[in-house]
């Protein structure tokens, strides 16, 4: 499993990221002292790295690389010990203009050696770059050596390969990179389209790794890292699925979900024609987004958002992406008129709401659709709006948008069931469009199992049931912002069966140190700084549980942060 660790120096009081220390003074002495010769070897085989921030990319528990940055401190940048002021002026810092107090230093990029060719290098930047914008900083300069120079250039650095130092038996050239301007233009932006990563897209649950199918196990501990559903699903579905759980195992189920389709139709008021199910959304996201969209495709995404969909533009079609920043400052809310301004410049645009990980609800989505497809002042490029409703139903008032397909051909409306139905373990989820017609036949027969197809139908005629549930889900939701909000957490306010949260200001824990802290007291919540562009290394994400489960989520916080 790979995962990206953040963290400072000196290092916390904490056995992990002691571990990650020790593998980068290694590693830093096999490549810079071993293998480039800028540094004598030693006999301890180790040189500390002087950096302050660190990005660690662990694959299993080893060290495949790391970035470190420097923040600007007044008392010069380590490029300046190599390049003449001369050159420096001529290039790096004639880019940062008069903006060096907010300008940081790459001081290190390194890969081990057998983890070399696997892109690992241009994630690191990419986190780099989002870290720097979080801290307010305007520029990152760096030297690089003459061998990684078009990385470095994919990345979106400049490199002033017209000025060469040699160090050691390298050549290094001096480099610059804006980093909100790399953010912002999406051709630069660290984020890759052909990164063979299997694992690019992390959906949390890692209490199955601890428990596997131990289910004595898993009842010690605190699921809330995912966004299942804290209650079981109506009386209704599970006493079906109870008198025919033989039939349930040794049946085949209807073909094409049939009755599933037309109950679907009845309950939620459209035209059955309009209706697909599968095994899950992201079933149906993997079936029809790689029809709907190619490699050449424009593709507008909101940032914080769900992390599936990108994975799949970027890593399954290869498109075109462009994130649609939302800021903190802001609440993570929707500017509206600039959505619709960058949406009809884009081929397609995707949205969840209401958004996870931030829980904002945006109540003129419907107006919203109707500006991005209105060609009464000027063309639209846009054919495809893609929203996700999977978390509508937690909002006693909230309107979606299933009506509307039947007046406007462009619009998808993407229904999971897990979460809203208590149904995430037999995955059932639907899409209202008018493209369904065209798009049904990418959907493999059988989709959602015989017990799926029963227990949906029967929670789509149960609603009184869900309606009362909802309504302990808000009622827990408020006493949990309380109690974080006791601990100093900040705390965005949400809607559904989540909060987005950022950590006290005084903690000396970074969202990974402190969902691992948690984690070895049974307690497993969600670091959210990886979900999206801005998200900060402080941002965690709790699932809204049951009434005893939340008070051992409040207990374990305040124990991990009583322990610094």
């Amino acid at each position: 499993m790979k995962e990206f660790i953040l963290f400072d120096y000196p290092i916390p009081n904490d056995s992990e990221i002691h571990m990650i220390w020790e593998q980068i003074s290694s590693l830093r002495h096999d490549v810079y002292a071993a293998e480039l010769q800028q540094y004598d070897t030693n006999h301890q085989g180790r040189i500390e790295d002087p950096g302050h921030h660190f990005v660690a990319c662990m694959i299993d528990g080893k060290l495949a690389g790391y970035i470190s940055l420097n923040p600007p401190t007044g008392k010069g940048y380590r490029v300046e010990d190599y390049f003449s002021t001369k050159t420096l002026e001529k290039t790096i810092f004639s880019d940062c203009e008069n903006r060096l107090h907010s300008t940081y230093e790459v001081r290190a990029l390194t890969i081990a050696p057998e983890f070399r060719g696997q892109h690992i290098s241009l994630k690191l930047m990419r986190y780099a770059v989002e870290f720097v914008l979080q801290k307010q900083g305007t520029d990152i300069i760096a030297m690089g050596h003459s061998d990684v120079i078009e990385l470095y250039r994919k990345v979106g650095m400049t490199v002033f390969d017209g000025h060469a130092i040699k160090h050691g038996e390298t050549v290094y050239y001096p480099m610059h990179i804006n980093p909100k301007g790399a953010i912002e233009n999406n051709s630069k932006a660290p984020q890759t389209t052909d990164e063979p990563e299997e694992d690019v897209c992390y959906h949390g649950g890692k209490s199955w790794d601890a428990s596997k199918f131990d289910f004595e196990v898993r009842d010690s501990l605190v699921v809330a890292d995912v966004l299942d559903s804290p209650f079981p699903p109506c009386p209704e579905a599970l006493e079906v699925l109870g008198e025919q759980l033989a039939r349930c195992c040794q049946e085949s189920p209807p073909t094409q979900c049939e009755e599933l389709i037309e109950t679907i139709a009845s309950v939620r008021g459209v035209d059955s024609r309009h209706v697909a199910v599968s095994s899950g959304s992201s079933s149906l996201m993997f079936s029809f987004l790689p029809q709907l969209l190619n490699k050449e495709s424009k593709v507008l995404v909101l940032s914080p958002m769900y992390g599936e969909y990108s994975h799949i533009l970027t890593h399954v079609i290869g498109c075109k992406m462009t994130n649609f920043i939302l800021h903190q400052e802001d609440g993570f809310r929707i500017d509206a008129d600039e959505l619709v301004k960058q949406s009809r410049e884009h081929d397609a645009v995707i949205f969840v709401n209401p958004n996870s990980p931030t829980g904002v609800h945006c109540e003129e989505m419907s107006d919203i659709v109707h500006r991005i497809q209105d060609e009464k002042d000027a063309p639209t490029r846009c054919k495809m709006i893609w929203v996700d409703e999977t978390y509508i139903d937690y909002i006693p008032d909230g309107h979606s948008l299933e009506a509307l397909v039947a007046t406007t051909p462009s619009l998808i409306v993407c229904k999971s069931m897990s979460k809203c139905y208590a149904l995430s373990g037999l995955r059932v989820a639907y899409t209202v469009s008018q493209m369904v017609e065209q798009l049904r036949r990418f959907i493999p027969p059988w989709a959602v199992s015989l017990p799926g197809q029963l227990a949906a139908i029967a929670a789509l005629k149960n609603p009184h049931y869900y309606a009362e549930q909802y309504q302990t889900i808000h009622e827990q939701r408020v006493v949990m912002s309380e109690q974080l909000k006791q601990q100093e957490f900040s705390v965005l306010p949400g809607v559904a069966n989540f909060l987005l949260t950022f950590l006290p200001d005084q903690t000396n824990h970074t969202s990974a140190s402190f969902i691992e802290a948690c984690k070895d007291r049974g307690v497993f919540i969600r670091d959210a700084q990886n979900m999206g562009v801005l998200l900060k290394d402080n941002a965690v994400r709790f699932a809204i549980r049951s009434s005893e489960e939340n008070q051992r989520i409040i207990q374990c916080v305040s124990d991990v942060l009583a322990m610094e």
